[in-house]
């Protein structure tokens, strides 16, 4: 049996999941996947990324960086995806993540692009496809590396390709319902970062509500750190109704006015 040497490896990483994350995996193109056929190439899914494993007698099959090109598509099967990503590819058009651009991290680790996130330079034409066929969530363009010796020490190991991509931003709208509606209200950010301001025409469905709008558009996480806490202004100081207020959740986003602009809004409403 053959002994396989790792080749190289990609993470995709998110800024919504604080880093790696599961439910995503990656497929070659048609070229792609005929050449890894060739050099018999095996492709393992492994813990946030994916792993390309040759057999070491024939590498000498791989193909060379000037003879081609590796395109693998992302696919990621969380209904909410596009809804917590910041950069959107409109139709005909693709996130496509190019080795060419390829900075190296102190880590080692080479980023296929130039800014910390995946940034608009990443927005190209899409790949060909038939009617009704599922887009990808990303390309990857990857060059060919020249496989590392068997006996390579640690600084000439296989590489490592990593894409980063941003979370989605939203101003965080709370409507705070039924009695609260007449209530003496605010809400106060324990890090004292974020203000909210409290808006007229608060209500829903003939129900009342008391409304308040941050002053600033705030990235959605999986696991947010904001501490937002609801209190109503009293004779001695104010009371603490709500220690910890829900915070915003991916695909609960809407276009709304906002001080005269057009801005996307998370939406969250609280009984009490």
């Amino acid at each position: 049996m053959s002994a396989y040497g790792e080749w190289f490896r990609f993470d995709v990483e998110h800024a919504y999941h604080g880093g790696r994350f599961g439910g995503w995996r990656a497929l070659p193109d048609e070229p792609t996947g005929r050449l890894l056929k060739r050099a018999g190439v095996l492709m393992r899914q492994v813990d946030g990324g994916v792993v390309l494993l040759f057999p070491e007698r024939d590498r000498d099959l791989l193909p060379a960086q000037e003879d081609a090109v590796l395109v693998f598509e992302v696919r990621v099967d969380d209904p909410l995806f596009a809804s917590y990503t910041s950069l959107q590819a409109e139709r005909g058009q693709a996130l496509l993540a190019d080795s060419r651009q390829a900075v190296r991290e102190p880590s080692g680790a080479w980023r296929l692009h130039a800014g910390e996130l995946l940034g608009e330079e990443a927005l190209a034409p899409d790949l060909p496809r038939q009617p009704g066929a599922r887009r990808p969530a990303l390309l990857l363009r990857i060059a060919p590396p020249v496989p590392p010796a068997p006996d390579a020490p640690a600084p000439h190991a296989a590489p490592r390709y990593v894409v980063r991509l941003g979370a989605a931003s939203s101003h965080w709208k709370y409507y705070l319902m039924d009695a609260l509606a007449e209530r003496a209200l605010s809400i106060v950010d324990l890090d004292d970062e974020v203000e909210f301001t409290r808006v007229e025409g608060g209500g829903l469905d003939g129900r009342k509500a008391a409304v308040f709008v941050s002053d600033r558009a705030l990235a959605l996480h999986e696991r947010s750190a904001h501490r937002f806490q609801l209190r109503e202004q009293a004779a001695f100081g104010d009371k603490v109704l709500i220690k910890r207020l829900p915070v915003a959740c991916a695909g609960i986003r809407r276009k709304a006015e906002v001080d005269g602009h057009a801005v996307l809004v998370s939406e969250i409403f609280v009984n009490y």
